[in-house]
C-alpha cells in the first residue's frame, strides 16, 4: 500500500528576507550575513546527517536521499546561494581597479547561480508545490541576471530580470497574504534599477520614451529579443493560476464597488466577512441586530488586516505598499459606512414606532444618529476624495437636526413649556429649509447610498412642524382664557378711577377727594417739581467789551487839582 507523501512547500522570499534583515543586511553588513549563512549551512548539514569526517585526502559530502520530505534540504541550498551572493556583494563594496577582486566577485556570483539552478532542479525532481517551484525559478533567474549584469551581457541579464519580475508580479497580484505581497513587490523594486540599466546599455528606443518601469517592461516583452523567452513562462503562470485557489476567488464576490471605485479584496477572511454581511443585509432587512452584528464582524476583520499590513510594511517596504494600504483603508471605509448607515436606519425605525418610545428617548436616538453621521464624515480620505458624499452628509445632517429639534420641542410641550417649544419648532423649520435648499442645489443622492432624503420627506417634515406649531399656540391660548385683548381691556377698565391721585391736596383745596377717608392723602408733591427760572443772557457775556455805559464815563471824569499836590504827590484826580 502506497502512502502519499506530503507536498513540500518552500517560501524562498520570506526565508531570505527574514535572514537578511535579522543578520546584518539591514545595515548592509554583508560580512556578518555571510558568516551567518556559513553557520546555518553547517548546522543544517549536521541536522540532516550530511557530514563526513575529514580524512585529510578529500572532504566529500553525502548524497541527498532520493525522496525528500523535509523542507530543510531545500533550505540548505538556499543558504548556499545566499552565502556565495553575500560574499560577492561584500567584494563588490570594496571593488576598485583591482581586477582580482572583480574576478572573485564574478566567481562567487557564478557559484551562487550554480547553487540556485541546483535548487530548481531538485524542486523539479521532488514533490514540491508548483507555486514554490515558480518562486525558486524566479530566485534562480534573478541570480543569473546578477551574474550576466556583472559580465555586462546586457541582453541575457535583461531576459533573466524580466522573467523574475514577471513571476513576482504575478504572485503579488494573486497573493492573499499582505506580507507575501509586500515581499514580492520588494523583490520587484530590487530588480527594476537593473532592468533600466540593461535597457539603457542596449540603446533601446523604448527607454527614452517610457518613464514608468511597468510600461517599460510591457514594451520590452513585445520585442523579439524578449518575447520568445517570456511566452513559455506566461503560459506556465496561466496554468498555475487555473489551479490556484486564490485565483479562483478573484471574482465579483471578492470586489468592492463603491463610490465609482472598484477594489479587489485580497484577504480571504475579509472577503468572506463582507460577503456574509451583504448577504445578511439582503435577506434580513428588518432584523437590524443580525445585520449590525455581521457588519461589525466584517469591520473587525478589516481592522485586523490593516494591522497585519502595517506590520508587514514595517518589515518590508516597497513602492506598492502605499497603494495596498490605501486599498485596505478604502475597504474599511466601505464597511464602516455600511455599519453606521444601518445603525442610523435602526434608530429611524425605532423613532417611527412612536407608541413605544417617549420624546426623551427619541431625542437620544437622534443624538446617536448625528454622532454616526459625524463618524462617517471622519472616515479616512472620504471628504477629500468624494465631494458628493460630503454634500449628502450635509443634507442628512440638517434633516436629522430638524427631526431632533422636533422631538425636543415635543418634550418641552409635554412639560407645558410653551415658549421653549415654539422657539424649537422655529429652529427646526430653519434646519428643514436649509436641508431643502441643499437638496435643490445638489445633483441627487448616489445609487449606492444607503441613506437618502427625498423632497417628499422634507415636505412632510415641514408640514409636521407647522401643524405642531399651530397646535402648541392654540393650546396656550385656550389655557389662558381665549382672547387676551378683551381680558386686558377689561382689567384696565376695572382699574380706572376718576380721582386723579397725582394732583396733591394742596393744589385742589376747592375739591373733596372721595378717597380721603380710606387712603392717606397726597398733601404735597415730593420731591417738588422743577420750575423755570430766568437765566443770564449770553449776549452780555459775548459783547460786554463793545458796550459803552454813559453813567460810568461821567463818574470817572478828571477833577482839577492844585499846585501843592503836584509837588508832594498827593491829591486826587
Amino acid at each position: 500500500m502506497e502512502v502519499d507523501t506530503p507536498t513540500i512547500k518552500l517560501d524562498v522570499l520570506e526565508l531570505v528576507n527574514n535572514s537578511r534583515m535579522t543578520y546584518g543586511l539591514r545595515h548592509q553588513d554583508f560580512q556578518r550575513y555571510r558568516k551567518h549563512c556559513t553557520h546555518r549551512v553547517q548546522r543544517l548539514r549536521q541536522l540532516l546527517h550530511l557530514t563526513k569526517p575529514n580524512n585529510k585526502k578529500t572532504n566529500q559530502q553525502k548524497e541527498l536521499p532520493e525522496k525528500i520530505t523535509d523542507a530543510r534540504y531545500l533550505h540548505l541550498f538556499v543558504f548556499e546561494v545566499e552565502r556565495a551572493w553575500a560574499y560577492a556583494m561584500d567584494l563588490n563594496q570594496e571593488l576598485s581597479a583591482d581586477t582580482r577582486k572583480r574576478h572573485h566577485t564574478r566567481k562567487k556570483l557564478k557559484r551562487a547561480t550554480q547553487h540556485a539552478e541546483a535548487l530548481y532542479r531538485l524542486c523539479e525532481q521532488q514533490d514540491v508545490e508548483d507555486r514554490s517551484k515558480l518562486e525558486v525559478k524566479a530566485y534562480a533567474a534573478a541570480m543569473r541576471g546578477h551574474l550576466y549584469f556583472e559580465l555586462q551581457q546586457w541582453q541575457d541579464a535583461l531576459n533573466q530580470f524580466i522573467s523574475a519580475r514577471t513571476i513576482y508580479e504575478h504572485f503579488a497580484t494573486l497573493s492573499t497574504s499582505t506580507q507575501h505581497e509586500a515581499l514580492c513587490y520588494s523583490a520587484i523594486d530590487d530588480i527594476d534599477p537593473s532592468i533600466r540599466i540593461c535597457a539603457y546599455n542596449l540603446r533601446l528606443n523604448e527607454t527614452s520614451m517610457v518613464n514608468n518601469v511597468d510600461d517599460l517592461v510591457k514594451s520590452l516583452k513585445k520585442s523579439e529579443a524578449t518575447s520568445g523567452h517570456i511566452a513559455p513562462l506566461e503560459q506556465q503562470l496561466s496554468k498555475i493560476s487555473e489551479n490556484d485557489a486564490a485565483a479562483k476567488k478573484q471574482d465579483v464576490a471578492a470586489q468592492v464597488n463603491w463610490r465609482n471605485k472598484q477594489v479587489i479584496i485580497k484577504s480571504d477572511k475579509v472577503a468572506k466577512g463582507i460577503a456574509k454581511a451583504e448577504e445578511t443585509t439582503k435577506q434580513d432587512q428588518g432584523q437590524f441586530d443580525l445585520v449590525l452584528a455581521s457588519w461589525s464582524d466584517a469591520e473587525k476583520l478589516v481592522k485586523k488586516a490593516l494591522k497585519e499590513d502595517k506590520e508587514a510594511t514595517a518589515k518590508v517596504a516597497s513602492s506598492k505598499s502605499a497603494k495596498s494600504t490605501e486599498e485596505l483603508q478604502f475597504i474599511q471605509s466601505y464597511v464602516s459606512y455600511n455599519l453606521y448607515s444601518r445603525s442610523i436606519q435602526r434608530n429611524v425605525r425605532l423613532v417611527a414606532q412612536g407608541d413605544k418610545t417617549t420624546p426623551q428617548e427619541n431625542v437620544r436616538l437622534h443624538d446617536d444618529i448625528l454622532k454616526y453621521l459625524e463618524s462617517i464624515r471622519e472616515l479616512l480620505s472620504l471628504e477629500e476624495q468624494d465631494g458628493q458624499l460630503d454634500w449628502e452628509l450635509n443634507v442628512l445632517t440638517h434633516y436629522y437636526r430638524a427631526n431632533r429639534c422636533l422631538h425636543v420641542a415635543q418634550a418641552y410641550a409635554s412639560l407645558n413649556r410653551i415658549p421653549e417649544a415654539v422657539a424649537l419648532y422655529r429652529v427646526a423649520q430653519t434646519y428643514a429649509a436649509q436641508a431643502k435648499q441643499l437638496l435643490y442645489q445638489g445633483g441627487g443622492f448616489a445609487n449606492d447610498s444607503v441613506l437618502k432624503v427625498t423632497e417628499g420627506e422634507l415636505g412632510e417634515l415641514e408640514q409636521t412642524l407647522r401643524n405642531n406649531t399651530w397646535k402648541t399656540q392654540a393650546t396656550w391660548y385656550l389655557k389662558h382664557g381665549g382672547n387676551t385683548a378683551d381680558n386686558e381691556l377689561q382689567s384696565q377698565m376695572e382699574q380706572l378711577n376718576l380721582d386723579d391721585k397725582k394732583i396733591p391736596l394742596l393744589e385742589q383745596l376747592d375739591a373733596y377727594p372721595s378717597t380721603l377717608t380710606t387712603e392717606a392723602p397726597n398733601l404735597v408733591e415730593f420731591p417738588p417739581r422743577f420750575e423755570s427760572a430766568v437765566g443770564k443772557p449770553f449776549f452780555f457775556d459775548l459783547a460786554a467789551n463793545h458796550i459803552q455805559y454813559p453813567d460810568a464815563l461821567s463818574e470817572h471824569s478828571e477833577k482839577p487839582s492844585g499846585l501843592f499836590s503836584k509837588f508832594f504827590g498827593f491829591g486826587g484826580k
